[in-house]
């Protein structure tokens, strides 16, 4: 992980030594553009749950990370602008970045949820995002996560399943609070019942179908 997170940390640093500029002024506010590109970010994957069969989900999966990729474009010309000044960009951006494709755009939301941390120290959001961020870098290397976010659901098994691959003794729950984190146990209990949601979806839109 160290060789990316260093590629991250060096493109978001200049952001964040840029912000102390401002402090004899007014605070800086947050960045729209970037703003926008989060708040669509969760408005869009807010409808997941309204597809009701394979293929709509399928579909659903195509746009959604079209849009994605677009709103990273946003983040990475924000980030190269200098236009990251607040806890609340570094949030948003790392939000965007972390729901990315790639081991680097995982990297880069940790960078991200670390430098905003520097700002706002007590935000757990951009703790736990930091720790998503790991447990998405470590299953794009085919490792297990750490902390246990990151449920893998197969919409195509039947019942459909979501299941954790969680690296035993990586962290622990108390690490796991310090970051905003459930307990692992709650995690694999949320994972189930997510796999039992997804199925009922599933079995609603075949009998709709009928």
């Amino acid at each position: 992980m160290s060789r990316s997170l260093l590629f991250s940390l060096c493109l978001a640093l200049p952001a964040l030594f840029s912000a102390p500029l401002h402090a004899a002024s007014a605070p800086p506010a947050d960045d729209a553009q970037v703003a926008a590109a989060y708040a669509a970010d969760q408005r869009e994957r807010a409808d997941l749950a309204k597809q009701t069969s394979k293929d709509a989900l399928r579909s659903f999966a195509e746009r959604l990370a079209a849009a994605d990729a677009a709103r990273r474009r946003v983040v990475m010309d924000a980030m190269r602008d200098g236009r990251l000044r607040t806890a609340a960009d570094y949030r948003h951006a790392a939000t965007v970045m972390q729901h990315g494709q790639a081991a680097d755009d995982y990297a880069l939301a940790h960078a991200l949820a670390t430098m905003g941390s520097a700002l706002a120290p007590d935000d757990r959001d951009l703790r736990w995002l930091a720790a998503a961020a790991t447990d998405r870098w470590l299953l794009a290397h085919r490792q297990p996560q750490w902390y246990g976010t990151q449920p893998v659901c197969d919409a195509r098994a039947d019942p459909p399943v979501c299941r954790l691959d969680v690296a035993e003794g990586a962290v622990d729950d108390t690490a796991r609070a310090t970051a905003g984190i459930a307990p692992l146990a709650e995690l694999e209990a949320q994972a189930d019942a997510r796999a039992r949601q997804l199925g009922e979806q599933l079995r609603g839109a075949k009998a709709a179908a009928r």
